[in-house]
């Protein structure tokens, strides 16, 4: 009797290739859906940044009983001393579980950010600056970029300004007068000296200053659920906030400019080059400079269509950048007495 065998048949290649090709589809099907997933993800989290960044605000306004400023000595509005101690975020260290870093800064040192002996250039016990200090509360995970020129640990987070005026950074990005308004005022006509260079909050628009003063909620007359405390940032992108989280005249960022104004940025589409050798080859005018502080000290992201910011009340939320301008502009304003309506 014959003893019956399975049968010892293979794939012919054309199967396999059959195969192949029906693996090679399901990925490129399940790629976009991963990478969506994991943006998700990341924009989450990027959300939650804010609202801990809102509830440390809120800590700090009730130990201090204001928000927090950014600190350096002036001789007048404009005039700046060589006593700088650190930015906003600086002041917000303790209330977001970086107490012992908080106290390892000596506050008592001054002098320009370019010497080696002041606050800029505090070292740890290991020689390590604590300027190129990641703070992972300050990072959204979806912008690669963790640190910034001379290695200056980012922020993608920063305070708001509000609308005020935002004269150019100088020749030629200085022609740049798509968003602003003549004489020193904002959209609403109300006077905002430029890039909020002064220490009376009368002046400005938003809830703290380029120097030192930061709001009171009684001084937030529209309501905190329609005033914009901290918005999303791209550090690489403009021309002070590429010093860091840490450097006291960094983060002054504002919402004259639309969010996500497309700006060519350090390192990146025009490298770091000059204007002649960059923008104009690139067919780019001032406005899309990142020295150009008029639209290079905004709002931006790396999110797609928008970008996350906290409002006054603590609530974080995803604003589009297509909002109307204006409507953007009251959110960005404490006390413009207007109607917000929807966003």
């Amino acid at each position: 009797m014959t003893k019956w065998k399975p049968s010892q048949r293979g794939f012919t290649l054309i199967e396999l290739l059959v195969v192949i090709a029906i693996i090679a589809i399901l990925v490129a099907l399940l790629l976009p859906a991963v990478q969506q997933a994991r943006e998700a993800a990341r924009r989450t989290q990027c959300k939650n940044n804010l609202h801990q960044l809102g509830i440390a605000v809120h800590n700090y306004h009730d130990v201090y009983n204001q928000f927090p400023i950014t600190v350096f000595e002036t001789w007048g509005p404009v005039q700046w001393s060589d006593a700088s101690r650190g930015s906003h975020l600086v002041r917000l260290l303790p209330f977001i579980e970086q107490d012992n870093l908080f106290k390892a800064l000596n506050f008592s040192l001054r002098g320009t950010p370019w010497t080696a002996a002041n606050f800029e250039g505090q070292v740890d016990p290991t020689g390590k600056l604590y300027r190129h200090y990641l703070i992972p509360a300050f990072q959204c995970p979806t912008d690669p970029q963790p640190k910034l020129d001379g290695h200056s640990a980012k922020s993608n987070y920063a305070m708001s300004l509000g609308n005020q005026s935002m004269p150019g950074g100088g020749t030629p990005w200085g022609t740049c007068t798509q968003y602003n308004s003549p004489g020193d005022r904002n959209v609403f006509g109300i006077y905002a000296p430029g890039h909020g260079n002064t220490e009376n909050g009368s002046y400005i628009s938003g809830i703290i200053s380029r120097l030192n003063w930061g709001a009171t909620f009684t001084q937030i007359s529209d309501g905190t659920s329609n005033t914009i405390l901290a918005g999303e940032i791209l550090g690489q992108c403009g021309d002070h906030s590429r010093n860091g989280w840490y450097h006291f005249n960094s983060m002054w960022i504002a919402t004259t400019a639309p969010v996500n104004f497309p700006i060519a940025c350090v390192r990146e589409t025009l490298k770091d080059v000059s204007w002649d050798e960059g923008a104009a080859r690139n067919g780019l005018n001032g406005c899309n400079h990142w020295q150009n502080w008029q639209t290079s000290q905004g709002f931006k992201s790396r999110h797609t269509g928008g970008a996350q910011f906290v409002l006054c009340d603590g609530s974080a939320r995803f604003i589009s950048e297509t909002i109307d301008y204006r409507t953007y502009q009251r959110l960005g304003d404490r006390r413009d007495g207007q109607v917000v309506g929807e966003f």
